[in-house]
């Protein structure tokens, strides 16, 4: 019905009013308001209607409900990205060039002296891993999220990197004194590579607490060992010695000839078990190396731990004490342990290491072949990875490198 229709008829709404007024004395439904007054009469209906005891308790749960779950979302935020949790995530660390005479850093990297030494050009980089969730570095859900997403990381069990029972100072020192040793046999491979090592020394540091005797002492200096019933052997070199204790079963009584001051004095011990999966016995004692050499390294890096830039030691100080540069101007990088002896070992995070070399610039990385399972399928694009096993294979790469011919050289992906 149109507007119009309902103005030319109020004899209807009239009817309705009186229909409304004039009642029985019983309260109108809300329907029947609504039917009588479409207007003002539905409103005051409506009005008139309170929401039961049961609509009420309804509405309470469902605010209950909504704050529950409010502050169930806050505190589950609040721990994706605040609470620590018990894990270590592994990223490309920031690399060092070795060579690096301190003209883009404020310290030396390393410096050789007591030789004459050569101008380098070039880099040969050392590489290194981030590590958050140690002690002092804690990492969250929400890192640990970020992390499974990124190819360049890698999340780890804590207890591979920082067992949970060592404080964060003692991580550090572990790290600290594993660079120094790792520095020690870094220079003596390099003198003995480049034909500059003198006699090598051996002389005891600690004796370690299997070994029971009482008879030799820190400071004194190993010379021979004879074996009981066996023959004397004059001690050379630490790989002689090791060597040797492999053919000498474990509880053989031997009488060590030592240097103590200016005597030269007998001193006798029973061997000990060896490491698990090895043959012969130990002295049971701890030993530093040493070599008759005027040359002396020391390295600018305060900050880094761990034994993996061995290698990339030896090779800047061979680099330094030797004619020519080594690199022929390439950015090389390179990861790996170092013994005295120049064998090079394996590392952690060598995928880690080679996305920051890929990150500082390096196209060529030397790796430990004992990482090439690790290496296979993860080289970064545009970057030629390389296997050594010694310091003299890294030494050949690097110039193999340098002169722009790397055919002959052992890959990852050829082992």
């Amino acid at each position: 019905m149109s507007h119009d229709e309902r103005v030319t008829h109020p004899d209807q709404h009239g009817a309705a009013d009186a229909a409304v007024s004039v009642g029985s004395g019983r309260p109108t439904s809300a329907r029947a308001n609504e039917k009588g007054l479409p207007g003002q009469a539905g409103q005051a209906g409506i009005q008139d209607v309170e929401p039961s005891g049961e609509d009420r308790r309804r509405r309470r749960l469902r605010r209950s409900v909504a704050a529950g779950t409010f502050i169930l979302v806050v505190a589950l935020v609040v721990a994706v990205f605040m609470v620590p949790v018990n894990a270590v995530i592994e990223a490309p660390g920031p690399t060092w060039n070795v060579l690096d005479n301190g003209s883009s850093s404020d310290q030396d990297v390393l410096k050789v002296s007591g030789t004459e030494t050569y101008p380098t050009e070039g880099a040969l980089r050392m590489t290194t891993v981030s590590v958050s969730g140690c002690p002092g570095y804690p990492v969250t859900t929400a890192d640990l999220i970020a992390a499974w997403f990124s190819s360049d990381k890698r999340i780890v069990d804590r207890n591979e990197v920082c067992p949970q029972d060592q404080s964060a100072e003692q991580v550090e020192e572990t790290g600290k004194a594993q660079m120094t040793a790792s520095q020690d046999s870094a220079v003596i491979a390099a003198l003995i590579e480049t034909g500059m090592a003198g006699a090598m020394h051996l002389t005891v540091t600690e004796v370690t607490e299997q070994q029971t005797s009482t008879e030799i002492q820190a400071d004194d200096v190993l010379e021979t060992i004879t074996p009981e019933g066996g023959q004397t052997t004059t001690i050379t070199s630490f790989s002689q010695l090791r060597e040797l204790m492999t053919t000498i079963p474990e509880g053989t009584r031997v009488t060590l000839g030592v240097r103590r001051g200016e005597q030269q004095v007998p001193a006798a011990l029973t061997t000990i078990a060896p490491q698990e999966g090895t043959t012969g016995s130990l002295l049971g004692l701890s030993l530093r190396v040493s070599v008759d050499s005027q040359v002396e390294a020391t390295f600018g890096l305060s900050d880094v731990g761990g034994p993996s830039a061995g290698m990339m030691f030896a090779l800047g100080v061979v680099d330094e004490i030797t004619p020519g540069s080594l690199t022929g101007g390439k950015d090389i990088s390179g990861t790996g342990t170092i013994d005295m002896n120049g064998q090079v070992g394996p590392i952690g995070g060598i995928q880690q290491k080679m996305a920051g070399a890929r990150n500082a610039g390096s196209t060529f990385f030397l790796a430990p072949a004992s990482n090439c399972e690790e290496v296979k399928g993860h080289e970064p694009e545009g970057m030629q990875v390389f296997a050594v096993s010694t310091l003299h294979e890294a030494v050949t790469a690097t110039e193999a490198i340098a002169s722009g011919n790397t055919s002959g050289l052992a890959t990852c992906s050829a082992q």
